[in-house]
């Protein structure tokens, strides 16, 4: 059995006495102890007072309602979009291996994205500062705050603040959404502050003396370059002592040719090392059903040339295939094997991606996945790196975001020896720091914009739907509050399951 239901398992274990223990004992609710579903809610007092003295600035609080309201829809159309997106790949989702149940649960040390300390500090700063946000405009509408504390269920689940449920009925609608869209835009704006910290003034300051040098960040097992010894995070400096440039440029030549077994001589962290490879553009993947799978193209073969032009690696086959090729045109490719046996070449039609060519392959350079430090370096500072266009932008973000599943927070430790920073380890710590409370913010921050029961979301659809029938002319309110409640219900049924087929889906 996993280590992470192992620990699940005890957890369940010992939560199950104590849930019955606060459900039935009279003396429970003095402790502050209170069963909430299969939970147990503990209540507190903590920052009501806080809470009391920052709230006097009405205006400012109506201001930054008005804000929260804008941004709380417009996530709200991102997480619908999502998962929209997220339901159309059940497929292939499901017909893949799951990355595990762990991913799933928001727990340090037991999820493999959350390093436990940093993962445990963020997860204290987004919850406190989404609820300290419900807080405050409960209290600057005028709205009595009954109790603080964290909800527990087998692990912490999250704090809370707690309206009076009478002062919230009696509120008006635009209280309402100040208060529910409070904690979501205080969670995107404290990820604001902190990517601010440690992507602009921090990993702006820092600097690499190899910065433009080939440098991996990633080797595929069992591939040429894995064979031979190359390490993840190994940097390049020549190839059969002639010096290796990290380039798009298939224009660009050497001495040696595509597949020729060559010299390399790379830079660790422990020191310089020398090493033999075969060297080209190494066919890791054929795509099913594309012209490279119905052509006779091998998966664990090199290419050549294609048209007669030499392809040194991965970047310089991208930019060919970009510059030079069109959907339906022919284009002849020569490969070798691993062990050096030249292939008769192959003609392909290509296939369309986009208005280019498209063969239908996953390549690397021997192996490697080649960057460089400097490019590293603006692409964990600034997420929209390399976009040339709105959609780019969108994609950059997103990839922004899923980042810690491709071991970047925001850039790998393995590779931190690239740079020279002050501080030495220090310095890695306190990004690593400011990094997590970034991510968990934008995560919290999104998963409450879900449109549904009992997420923040789901009371923002609500009043924001009151708002825009009220508007169409149904002016009755008991009728509207009904219909609206309705069709609130409704959806959050819907976006729960949805919610839960595509994490299941993912997960399992």
């Amino acid at each position: 059995m996993e280590l992470t239901y192992i620990i699940l398992l005890i957890l369940v274990i010992f939560y199950v006495p104590f849930y019955i223990w606060v459900w039935r004992s009279p003396t429970a609710e003095k402790y502050g102890l209170v069963k909430y579903g299969p939970c147990v809610m503990i209540r507190t007092k903590w920052g009501t007072r806080l809470m009391d003295r920052l709230s006097v600035y009405k205006r400012f609080w109506r201001f930054f309602g008005i804000l929260s309201i804008i941004i709380s829809f417009i996530l709200m159309a991102f997480i619908i979009l999502i998962i929209a997106v997220g339901v159309m790949n059940l497929s292939s989702s499901l017909t893949s291996s799951g990355i595990g149940i762990q991913y799933a649960l928001a727990i340090p040390g037991i999820n493999p994205l959350l390093p436990f300390w940093y993962g445990v500090l963020g997860l204290i700063v987004a919850m406190v500062v989404h609820e300290l946000s419900h807080g405050f405009q409960t209290r600057a509408n005028n709205m009595r705050v009954d109790a603080t504390g964290v909800l527990y269920g087998v692990v912490p689940l999250g704090a809370f603040v707690e309206p009076n449920e009478e002062d919230i009925k009696k509120s008006s609608r635009r209280a309402k959404l100040d208060l529910y869209s409070a904690g979501i835009s205080v969670n995107f704006i404290t990820a604001a502050v902190t990517f601010f910290i440690f992507a602009i003034v921090m990993l702006g300051g820092i600097s690499s003396a190899h910065g433009d040098n080939a440098a991996v960040y990633q080797v595929t097992s069992d591939s040429p370059a894995f064979i031979a010894g190359i390490p993840s995070g190994a940097i390049i400096e020549t190839v059969n002592g002639e010096p290796y440039i990290y380039t798009d440029d298939y224009k660009l030549t050497y001495s040696w040719n595509p597949g020729d077994d060559v010299t390399i001589t790379y830079l660790t962290q422990n020191g310089e090392y020398n090493t033999d490879v075969r060297w080209g553009l190494f066919i890791e993947q054929i795509s099913s059903g594309s012209p490279a799978a119905a052509s006779g193209l091998n998966e664990g073969t090199f290419i050549l040339s294609i048209n007669g032009t030499p392809i040194y690696g991965y970047s310089e086959f991208l930019n060919f295939m970009q510059q030079t090729t069109k959907p339906g045109m022919q284009a002849v490719i020569d490969c070798m094997t691993v062990d050096g046996t030249i292939l008769d070449p192959i003609t392909i039609t290509l296939g369309d991606k986009g208005g280019i060519g498209f063969i239908g392959i996953v390549t690397t350079t021997s192996g490697m996945n080649f960057t460089t430090p400097n490019i590293m370096l603006n692409m964990g500072r600034n997420p929209i790196y390399g976009a040339d266009s709105v959609t780019g932008a969108a994609t950059s973000m997103l990839s922004y975001i899923s980042g810690p599943f491709n071991g970047f927070s925001p850039i790998p430790q393995s590779v931190h020896w690239w740079y020279d920073v002050p501080m030495g380890d220090a310095f890695w710590v306190l990004i690593s720091v400011f990094y997590w409370i970034f991510w968990l913010n934008v995560m919290l921050g999104v998963s409450n914009a879900i449109p549904a029961f009992p997420f923040d979301g789901g009371f923002i659809f609500q009043g924001g739907l009151s708002a825009l029938l009220e508007r169409l002319g149904m002016k009755n309110e008991e009728k509207r509050e009904k219909r609206v409640t309705s069709i609130t219900n409704g959806l959050s049924m819907i976006m729960i399951f949805l919610l839960i087929l595509v994490i299941a889906a993912v997960a399992l």
